[in-house]
């Protein structure tokens, strides 16, 4: 009889340890990786959103200079930054909500906000005969991957802005102008940087009016490694990332 109890009470143990794991093992299926979206919005506007639903909009322009099918008002965001002053990067009432906005001219060094930290690294040339517009390049982080938004950069990153800049993940890159970053510049900067992704960005479309900027073809055709997204939204994992510099292009709205 004794025995019968034990066989038993073992039975149940081991069915219990068995419902245990199971549970946990579905507890983590449905947790899954962390995965952080990019959405291209037009020009070098981009929706950044963590897994946990915190978006940064990026550039954002005005609708009435850029005909990307975007309303004012309309894209949800937590945070705006913006690398330069002109309508096509620094009309913020695209967003949505009350979001914490930071400017070119106020936002160099390190800030904290919404849990992240959020650092603004000022370009300029390394020519003293070049006067370089004012932009501000910013990094951030989100689910392990890091970003870095170059803006309307016209000069190759220096040395000290590379260190400033830090290791790499993914890097929004402008290729149809400003006309003086020219394709040596990219590459330099790209040599400097060493991004896993590279996504492009400020190239000429229909949408683009008469805003100068060069095709997206024309530097596309140089470079090894392109994936063609059918979205516009681009999933990202820090696990998945390529090891080698990819092209990562998204499609338009």
């Amino acid at each position: 009889m004794h025995r019968r109890i034990s066989l038993f009470l073992a039975i149940l143990l081991l069915a219990g340890c068995g419902h245990k794991h199971r549970h946990e093992r579905i507890k983590a299926a449905s947790i899954g990786p962390l995965e952080t979206t990019v959405e291209f919005l037009g020009h070098g506007c981009f929706r950044v959103s963590s897994s946990l639903g915190l978006s940064i909009l990026l550039d954002p322009f005005n609708p009435g200079v850029l005909s990307y099918p975007v309303k004012v008002g309309s894209i949800p965001a937590d945070v705006v930054l913006i690398t330069h002053e002109n309508e096509t990067a620094n009309y913020a009432d695209l967003a949505s909500g009350s979001p914490q906005i930071f400017r070119s001219s106020m936002a160099t060094g390190v800030n904290r906000v919404s849990g992240l930290l959020v650092r603004g690294v000022q370009t300029s040339s390394e020519s003293l005969l070049t006067a370089s517009k004012l932009n501000v390049a910013y990094v951030w982080s989100m689910d392990g991957i890091r970003f870095c938004d170059l803006g309307a950069i016209e000069d190759a990153i220096s040395p000290t802005e590379a260190i400033n800049i830090g290791t790499i993940d993914v890097l929004f890159l402008p290729v149809g102008g400003p006309q003086n970053f020219t394709d040596e510049k990219r590459r330099v900067t790209i040599d400097r940087l060493r991004p896993r992704i590279i996504i492009p960005m400020m190239y000429a479309t229909s949408h683009s009016g008469k805003i100068p900027l060069r095709d997206l073809g024309g530097w596309l055709s140089r470079q090894r490694n392109i994936v063609r997204f059918k979205s516009n939204r681009i999933p990202l994992v820090k696990a998945s990332l390529p090891t080698t510099t990819t092209i990562y292009l998204p499609a338009s709205r």
